[in-house]
Formats: C-alpha cells, sequence, structure tokens
C-alpha cells in the first residue's frame, strides 16, 4: 500500500527578477541611502569592513550585507524603524513590476494541489508587507532572509542566498531533495536547480527559457 502512495510535487520559485522584475532587498539599501543620508557617515566609516568581507565571502555572504544594513539603520528606535519600513513598502509597491507569465506558472501550480516554495535572499518582513494583497500568497511556503534588530539597528540574522537556499529547504522537507521544477533568474541559484527534473530560467523581461 505505501509503495503507491505518490510523492507531492515541490516546486521552488525565487523571488527577485523572477516574480517580479525588481530587487527588494536592493531597494531598501537604495531607499535609506536616498532618505536619511545621515547614516552614510557611519557606512563611510564601516565601508573598508564591508568592502573586505564582501572581497573575502562573496556577495552571498551575510556579515558584510548586513553590516551594511546596520549602517543605514543604526540610531533609530523600533517605532521609527517600522514606520520607515512601512513607507519603503507603500513606495516599492506602487512601482513593482510583476512578471504575469512567471505568476501564471506559480498559480497553475497551486492549482494543481503542488507545494509551492517562494525562496529569497530580500527580508522575510519586507516580502510579506509587499506581497499581502496578492491572493495566492498566503497559499505558498515561504523561506527568506531574516531581519532583526540589534545594537541599535537592523541586522541580517539570516541571508539565504546561493547554496544556502539548499540548506534552509533541507530543514523544511528533508534530504535529499527531489523537486519537480524550479524557476530562477539568477545562476546564483543553480545550486539548488540542480536538484529540480525541470528548469527555468527568467529572462529580465519575464520570459521563461528552460535550461
Amino acid at each position: 500500500m505505501l509503495g503507491h502512495i505518490q510523492r507531492r510535487r515541490v516546486v521552488f520559485f525565487d523571488l527577485d527578477g523572477t516574480l517580479h522584475k525588481q530587487d527588494i532587498f536592493g531597494s531598501f539599501i537604495i531607499y535609506l541611502l536616498i532618505n536619511y543620508p545621515l547614516n552614510i557617515i557611519v557606512l563611510l566609516l564601516l565601508l573598508p569592513v564591508i568592502a573586505l568581507g564582501l572581497v573575502i565571502k562573496g556577495f552571498s555572504a551575510r556579515f558584510p550585507m548586513s553590516l551594511l544594513l546596520w549602517s543605514l539603520t543604526v540610531g533609530r528606535n523600533e517605532h521609527l524603524s517600522s514606520i520607515i519600513e512601512k513607507e519603503f513598502v507603500k513606495l516599492f509597491k506602487s512601482h513593482i513590476k510583476i512578471f504575469p507569465i512567471v505568476q501564471k506558472e506559480l498559480i497553475n501550480y497551486l492549482n494543481d494541489d503542488t507545494d509551492v516554495w517562494i525562496i529569497t535572499g530580500s527580508p522575510q518582513k519586507l516580502v510579506e508587507d509587499i506581497y499581502c494583497d496578492f491572493p495566492f500568497f498566503k497559499r505558498v511556503n515561504l523561506i527568506a532572509s531574516v531581519m532583526e534588530r540589534r545594537w541599535g539597528g537592523l541586522v541580517l540574522k539570516t541571508r539565504c542566498l546561493g547554496y544556502e537556499k539548499v540548506i534552509q529547504l533541507e530543514k523544511k522537507i528533508g534530504a535529499p531533495l527531489k523537486l519537480y521544477s524550479g524557476y530562477s533568474d539568477s545562476k546564483k541559484d543553480d545550486p539548488l536547480l540542480v536538484f529540480c527534473q525541470k528548469r527555468w530560467r527568467v529572462t529580465p523581461c519575464g520570459i521563461l527559457k528552460k535550461i
């Protein structure tokens, strides 16, 4: 009897550059730079450490990007930080460019009783606030980077990029991974895409190309 039980299909979607065009975390950093220029002084003081961390550990590393985020948010209490995040979310939602072809694929999977995972390097709180009005969002599983308050500013508790996506998904559904399909705009997601039977690359215009 157990041998006839089929495992549910699992598919994975990246978010930034895949379901929509813009990068949430990158846009948040730019928003902070433009609207809170006094923190640039802190950033300049820490820039050598941030740059060295990026050179040694790479762009996907948590520490240098966490330090960058902290330098641009330090000095504000939790209430003010919450206001800043809400202002950013409102602005981002007004300019978001959804890729309808990719979103239709995601919705089709949901309607076909498939487990859909959105796995992104953008912070979970920002993703949830931006996508809360999308009807499909409550039906998907989300793995994202996590921001938290520490030392008077925001830091990244986790940064979900590259092979870290594999690690985080294994924690949720177990290893070895066996995914039906995967969608991403970036080669940084190749460590996860290798576990997918079908692999799709999303172009900058939101078109799907089979890998």
